[in-house]
């Protein structure tokens, strides 16, 4: 769609030396002229979804306008004719004495600027939706229930750890669109069927957001703690795949508290790795499974460059699982097939093919950190006099909540 005007959002900007941050012709951050944001707070908008905006807005400082309230405000205009005076003066410093028609056409069709890619907006929307929810009681609860203090669940719900809300699904969409966030390409956003922008909240993946941070601290995804699992699956990712305007949310590692030193810990689970973190106060890296382990290797080499060299493996004690079968694997264990004529110390299928795939993905991290040129160890607890895991404190978060009963115990003895 062609539009006429003497002047864009971008002009103004330009006549007054507005340092861009990046190279965007329609959307663009810049240094905010009215705070010196230097981090892409302030962002100047042409146009939008085929239709001309010419707005700014800065999400640090809150200034906000179009382009005459812009070149009145930076020029000291004020009056009843302000912005007939800022007309004026913008056509007469830009020499242009006629209308033109700018030819360049914005279509709805045009592809989106790859927000997916951007973690700097990606960290703005997110944070901005998680302003609109809590975190609700039920939640709360079974945070505390993990052996948590209330100051660490605090803690957790200020860094994103809130409830999802079907009801308000809509609501947060269009909060969003109306201060200016342009969704598309946002996972977790898409169109539904009454063309309406909607977040990819449902009561069938209601429960808790647990976030994914980069190495930079970028807020940068999210999974879904269920309150009711599917297929005992217990996680979902905050996505918004094969959904008009939606796009996948990628399988990300996510870095637990602030890195500082030379060590760092990888354990499985965006939660787990939290939990021990808010427990411990060391940093962890939680992956979503052992097998995922895409988004680890970019993640250990941000933190290389700020000093990490050891990386120590807190994957879950399955590592050490013992194959010995005692119909104790899970409820198919009595109808179990490979049992026919069971003798007791029979090595158990299933067993064997957990404890692999766990020991695969502890292989694939050290493949990763001899890459990096990174020392590695792995870490066990729990076990007998031959390794092999009791049984009873599963992951790194169960074992440090048996450490701190434990440090308790002894306090009050």
């Amino acid at each position: 769609m062609a539009y006429a005007e003497l002047f864009t959002i971008a002009d103004v900007a330009d006549l007054f030396g507005i340092h861009r941050l990046g190279n965007r012709r329609d959307e663009f951050r810049v240094v905010c002229p009215f705070c010196g944001d230097t981090r892409g707070k302030c962002s100047f908008c042409v146009c939008k979804d085929g239709e001309v905006k010419n707005v700014y807005h800065c999400f640090h400082c809150g200034a906000s306008g179009n382009m005459l309230t812009l070149y009145a405000e930076l020029k000291g205009l004020y009056g009843i004719d302000q912005y007939k005076e800022a007309y004026r003066q913008i056509r007469s410093e830009l020499k242009r004495e006629t209308p033109f028609i700018r030819q360049t056409e914005y279509r709805k069709e045009e592809k989106a600027l790859d927000h997916a890619q951007d973690l700097y907006y990606l960290d703005e929307v997110y944070r901005r939706m998680l302003a609109m929810l809590d975190l609700k009681e039920k939640h709360r609860a079974d945070l505390l229930k993990r052996g948590l203090s209330e100051a660490a669940v605090e803690r957790m719900k200020r860094v994103g750890y809130r409830s999802t809300q079907s009801s308000d699904s809509e609501r947060i969409a269009r909060k969003l669109l109306l201060e200016g966030y342009h969704l598309k390409g946002v996972p977790g956003f898409y169109v539904n069927r009454n063309g309406d922008w909607e977040t990819a909240f449902y009561p069938a993946n209601s429960g808790y957001l647990c976030p994914v941070y980069s190495a930079e601290g970028m807020l940068c995804g999210f999974q879904i703690r269920l309150d009711h699992p599917k297929d005992k699956r217990k996680y979902v990712w905050f996505t918004s795949s094969g959904l008009k305007g939606g796009t996948s949310s990628k399988s990300l590692a996510s870095l637990s508290g602030t890195f500082s030193g030379s060590t760092i810990r990888v354990t499985e689970g965006i939660l787990k790795a939290e939990i021990a973190y808010q427990m411990t106060g060391q940093a962890y890296i939680g992956v979503p499974g052992v097998s995922n382990y895409k988004g680890l290797q970019g993640i250990l080499e941000m933190l290389k460059k700020k000093g990490l060299r050891t990386v120590l493996e807190c994957y879950d004690m399955d590592k050490m699982l013992s194959l010995t079968c005692r119909q104790d694997y899970n409820d198919t264990c009595k109808s179990c097939e490979e049992r026919a004529g069971y003798v007791y110390g029979v090595e158990c299928p299933k067993k064997r093919q957990k404890r692999d795939m766990i020991r695969s993905g502890c292989l694939k991290l050290y493949e990763i950190c001899e890459e990096l040129g990174l020392q590695y160890r792995r870490l066990t607890w729990d076990t007998d006099q031959n390794g092999i895991w009791r049984g009873n404190y599963k992951g790194i978060d169960d074992w440090m909540l048996c450490l701190e009963k434990n440090r308790k115990a002894a306090k009050s003895a």
